[in-house]
């Protein structure tokens, strides 16, 4: 390993109780080395929801896209199943198809020279290659990737050795299914790019609402904070929170209507986060661009029969917290680059999750 990198790691105690550790020292966040490291380690290794799971309902549909430099392909088959693969011709590397939509006589069709995949990879067939010897048609079908649906999203994982993703969270897909997640249908998405290093957004989310009564005055107004509590598991964390009972809110909606039986903020290692209130879903999957910007990539869902009142005011105020989380965010990103910056410590009681989160990424760039 890169040494800047090894002395960059190691400049962070993971194995201390959270009472008695420091956070990690800037080079986290800007290092080019480091965030280089963690496209590979990290990125290329762990599931990424990539396409929503209404995007390839149809038989013999396909999408495609690029995720950290992973060219991929998912299809659903004539019986429905599902497959992932590496978006790259076995011929010259073309990627074989672009976009998304729906095959012709279940194949996949390299645009270049017209090379055809079935839809499970193999390869179908290759023109004008007649007189071609020590030619395997079993060995020249399309790299698979892993690939999971879960909750309304397929995710995929550069990681040939990965544990299917719905292992690592049962309890979170209970807890969900008991607040009617699958009832919930799309509405709309947006994005917003941040110049801020990804760490620090998720840093920023994790901190167990350290935060909230500073930064966010209308959400302040809605979360009971004294209930805020974060619970820590193998590859994720939940922070939850009731709604408030106060009457005095200035809000012009009463905020038990939006949070409802009580938030839960789940975030999911490494990029993926789940703000879930009473009959409304927003999802945050955050993209790093460099060592110094990222873009948050919003998801929201309600309920079919919503009003378009209660959709419009909650996803204002969604607007205002990531405003104020923009701010937040490229805020530290300067103090991080100053040179001057001395690793804080963690509040026990809350920062817990950011801990979790940190130690997980020093884990990961280790092997």
């Amino acid at each position: 390993m890169n040494t800047e990198i090894t002395h960059t790691l190691n400049a962070f105690n993971n194995l201390l109780p959270v009472e008695e550790a420091s956070m990690p020292p800037g080079d986290w966040y800007t290092n080019e080395a480091f965030y280089k490291k963690e496209i590979e380690n990290i990125f290329k290794k762990t599931w990424q929801p990539v396409v929503r799971k209404a995007e390839l309902t149809e038989a013999n549909s396909y999408v495609s896209g690029v995720t950290f430099g992973i060219p991929w392909v998912i299809t659903r088959s004539d019986e429905g199943n599902l497959h992932a693969f590496y978006n790259v011709c076995s011929h010259k590397g073309r990627e074989v198809v672009k976009g998304c939509g729906k095959t012709k006589n279940c194949e996949l069709v390299c645009g270049y020279h017209a090379w055809k995949f079935k839809l499970n990879g193999e390869l179908k067939s290759a023109p004008q290659i007649a007189g071609i010897k020590n030619f395997d048609r079993k060995d020249m079908g399309l790299i698979p990737l892993n690939v999971c649906e879960w909750g309304n999203w397929i995710f995929i994982n550069g990681d040939e050795s990965a544990t299917p993703f719905e292992y690592h969270v049962p309890e979170l897909t209970t807890q969900l299914d008991e607040r009617n997640m699958k009832s919930l249908k799309f509405h709309s998405a947006k994005s917003w790019v941040i110049n801020c290093n990804w760490k620090v957004y998720i840093d920023n989310y994790l901190d167990g609402g350290y935060h909230i009564p500073y930064m966010h005055p209308t959400l302040d107004q809605q979360l009971d904070m004294s209930s805020y509590d974060t619970v820590l598991f193998e590859k994720y964390s939940v922070q939850s929170s009731k709604a408030t009972s106060t009457a005095d809110s200035d809000l012009n909606y009463n905020p038990q209507e939006r949070i409802g039986a009580g938030s839960i903020y789940a975030w999911i290692y490494p990029n993926f986060m789940m703000n879930l209130y009473g009959n409304c879903l927003d999802t945050n999957y955050v993209v790093p661009k460099g060592t110094d910007q990222c873009e948050v990539f919003y998801e929201f869902y309600y309920l079919e029969n919503e009003s378009e009142k209660f959709i419009e005011e909650s996803i204002k105020q969604s607007d205002i917290t990531q405003i104020e989380d923009i701010e937040i965010c490229e805020s530290v990103q300067v103090g991080l680059k100053s040179g001057v910056y001395r690793p804080g410590r963690y509040a026990p009681s809350l920062e817990k999750g950011e801990y979790h989160f940190h130690q997980m990424v020093k884990n990961n760039l280790l092997n």
